[in-house]
């Protein structure tokens, strides 16, 4: 099997008369060493990395007008993975994009749920980036600036327990040039385990709740506060949205004092729930700060990942899958998404 086709082969083999082993010589000069050439098995491997397998193959059909059995596609994908993550993970020209790139640091993590036959498990994501800041911006303007791109992005994903997953995170860092004392951004939801892990591999990092997480929680607020005034929840909310990313914590304070002004009977636990789960949060609200400086106050990148990255492919179809082949096909779309694909192939 080649990229443009199968090619039919008639050959001499010779057999050594006393082992029995047998081969052809010219196999070797010429490079065959597989019944797929490596330019086939890397178009295989890509449809079978973005696509279900049956879809890969109908689609690879389309594309190159060669047609290859969704049972090629598979297993030859599934056994690709785990190489691409390797080399991704220690290999020096997997790095090279990375350490060359210009911009600050930032490293986004998260998980998404995926079916397996043992039920619906955790796939974690992380993601380091380097990205150059935008332009200073106002708090009003928090919703509406654009960033530049990234300069550079690495993932890696797998379905894991949080301390074996955070495991990986210095050794990814170091691989990529990244000193784990040094200030990196670390952005990501409230989660207990990732603020944990992150103050052990990277003790010095600005961590960074993401913004959206937060008003979540401020606009439930108003609503259970408010809830016998509906007509005034839009307005608080906004207010409530306005001090926090201008003063962090110290403005929530201050809203919560505003409301306390005008009792309207609602449910002030609310407001205490709110303040409560900020308060473990109260120096990864340097919202205010990022925008001057114009770096990012959100993980959308780490969310657009779960979705796209991983939760597109692994939820094609409704499949079940085993834990050890998500882990395999993890590793082709983080290669996809890393820009270390055409390195790899290069290198085989």
């Amino acid at each position: 099997m080649t990229a443009v086709g199968t090619i039919e082969l008639r050959r001499t083999y010779f057999v050594c008369p006393g082992c029995r082993d047998s081969g052809c010589p010219l196999d070797d000069r010429i490079g065959l060493t597989d019944s797929v050439s490596p330019e086939a098995l890397q178009l295989i491997v890509l449809a079978g990395g973005s696509w279900s397998f049956d879809a890969a193959r109908t689609n690879r059909t389309r594309f190159c007008g060669v047609e290859v059995s969704d049972e090629l596609i598979r297993p030859r994908t599934l056994r690709e993975g785990p190489k691409l993550a390797a080399f991704g993970a220690s290999a020096p020209e997997a790095a090279v994009p990375f350490r060359t790139a210009s911009g600050d640091i930032e490293f986004e993590t998260d998980a998404t749920k995926v079916n397996t036959v043992s039920g619906w498990r955790d796939a974690k994501i992380g993601i380091f980036v380097k990205r150059v800041p935008g332009p200073g911006a106002t708090v009003a303007e928090w919703d509406t600036r654009t960033l530049p791109a990234p300069t550079a992005r690495f993932a890696f994903a797998e379905v894991a327990e949080s301390d074996a997953f955070a495991s990986q995170w210095v050794p990814r860092a170091e691989h990529l040039g990244i000193d784990p004392q040094s200030r990196l951004s670390v952005l990501a939801d409230g989660a207990e385990w990732i603020w944990n892990r992150t103050a052990e591999a990277f003790p010095n990092a600005r961590g960074v709740l993401d913004i959206f997480h937060a008003l979540e929680y401020v606009s439930h607020a108003a609503r259970g506060y408010l809830v016998n005034a509906p007509e005034a929840v839009d307005e608080a909310t906004a207010r409530g949205r306005e001090l926090l990313l201008g003063d962090g914590y110290t403005g929530v304070v201050d809203w919560v004092g505003e409301l306390g002004l005008h009792p309207r009977g609602g449910d002030g636990a609310s407001l205490g729930g709110m303040l409560n789960y900020l308060a473990g949060h109260q120096d990864r609200l340097p919202y205010a700060l990022r925008l001057r400086r114009g770096q990012t106050i959100g993980s959308g990148l780490i969310e657009g990942a779960a979705k796209n990255l991983i939760g597109r492919r692994l939820k094609a179809n409704n499949a079940r899958w085993v834990p050890e082949n998500v882990n395999r096909i993890a590793g082709v779309c983080c290669a996809l998404y890393s820009g270390t694909w055409d390195a790899y192939w290069e290198s085989n």
